[in-house]
């Protein structure tokens, strides 16, 4: 009987093992999975390589993406409408006008187009981020979440992208993912101080307050004069929140004094004053007036409103309040001014039903009804 040479069997054994480690049902998924990456890619292909159908339609294409290009926005949807009336299913005219529309503020249209994109470029980076910002910019900040990691996937060291993933987490109060991913950007960007804004909002909601204005205070010595308004009134916000009012006082001033139109300064400044002994609720009315008017979707602005009209006008008050719980309402972070105004929205909505019921011309309409 004729020996077979130890190697030999040691290579036909690792075959055998090679051939059994990889499952049916595995290779089925991961051809899957490659067949359907290669699909995307040819969809991808052939929609970018299609031309437009007609010499006058290239040339409207061109126009609308150098006004895009431009910053001239208003005649680049222009443009860009006509196009998309004669080629509805062009995927990069819908990226680039879903892309304009995030830009100046209009994310409920910019996902209209975004989404129609998405279908045909589902790995596109720079489609993924701005359907991230539209969606945050709507405080969906799951889908905002999936879309920067998409985004991630393509460029994984993007600062923007890890910046606005690190603020979602942060608004969903998962604090670990967001401090996870702060500390990826500080070794990204050491010196950026919007990093250490981020860092210092999560070190602040974690109980680690001494640690957060030291990051601060290190990054107010790295950074231009310009952005030193953005650190102190964040500081102001944390020595607030420990209670240093007058700490506070003096940090939102000081913000102001360098930028008297940051709306976070304003409000912070706003309820300091609100809050005081003696309140001094006129002046904080105009601050949190000129905040809105800057931000209007800054929530917590119409509960301090409420609170400043309290006492000299209760109906006005009960008008911002409900405007604040309409906009609050599904937002974890305002539990505690929720609850404090519940007993005076529903003591106005008893006082309601109950003009309602004495009113002879409402219960005739209740009857023919």
């Amino acid at each position: 009987m004729r020996l077979i040479p130890l190697s030999i069997c040691v290579a036909l054994t690792l075959g055998l093992l090679a051939s059994c480690s990889t499952s049916p049902s595995q290779k089925s998924v991961e051809s899957s999975v490659a067949s359907q990456k290669d699909k995307d890619k040819e969809k991808e292909k052939a929609k970018t390589s299609a031309a437009p159908k007609s010499g006058a339609e290239a040339r409207l294409m061109d126009q609308a993406n150098q006004y895009a290009r431009d910053g001239l926005y208003r005649e680049a949807l222009q443009s860009f409408g006509e196009y998309l009336d004669k080629n509805p299913n062009d995927a990069a005219a819908h990226r680039t006008v879903g892309i304009i529309y995030v830009k100046t503020g209009v994310y409920k249209k910019a996902l209209q187009h975004l989404n129609k994109a998405f279908e045909v470029y589902p790995n596109n980076f720079e489609l993924n981020f701005y359907l991230g910002e539209a969606m945050r910019m709507q405080n969906r900040y799951a889908d905002g979440i999936y879309h920067y990691k998409r985004a991630l996937e393509v460029d994984p060291k993007n600062t923007n992208t890890l910046k606005a993933l690190a603020w979602s987490y942060y608004n969903i109060r998962y604090y670990s993912e967001a401090i996870r991913t702060a500390r990826q950007l500080r070794t990204l960007a050491p010196n950026d101080f919007q990093v250490s804004i981020i860092l210092a909002r999560v070190l602040n909601k974690t109980d680690m307050n001494d640690k957060a204005l030291s990051i601060l205070n290190r990054s107010e010595t790295l950074t231009s004069a310009d952005n030193l308004p953005f650190l102190n009134s964040v500081k102001g916000d944390i020595l607030y929140s420990m209670g240093d009012k007058a700490g506070a006082e003096q940090a939102y001033r000081k913000a102001l004094q360098d930028q008297p139109l940051l709306p976070g300064a304003l409000i912070g400044l706003a309820k300091k004053l609100i809050d005081d002994k003696k309140p001094s609720n006129e002046i904080a009315i105009t601050y949190l007036d000129r905040a809105l008017k800057i931000r209007p979707n800054m929530i917590e602005a119409y509960y301090l409103l409420g609170k400043a009209y309290q006492k000299s006008n209760p109906p006005k008050a009960l008008e911002y309040y409900k405007i604040f719980t309409k906009e609050a309402t599904y937002d974890p972070s305002f539990q505690t001014e929720l609850a404090d105004i519940k007993p005076q929205l529903m003591e106005a909505r008893k006082v309601t039903n109950a003009s309602k019921r004495n009113d002879p011309a409402s219960k005739g309409g209740e009857e023919q009804l």
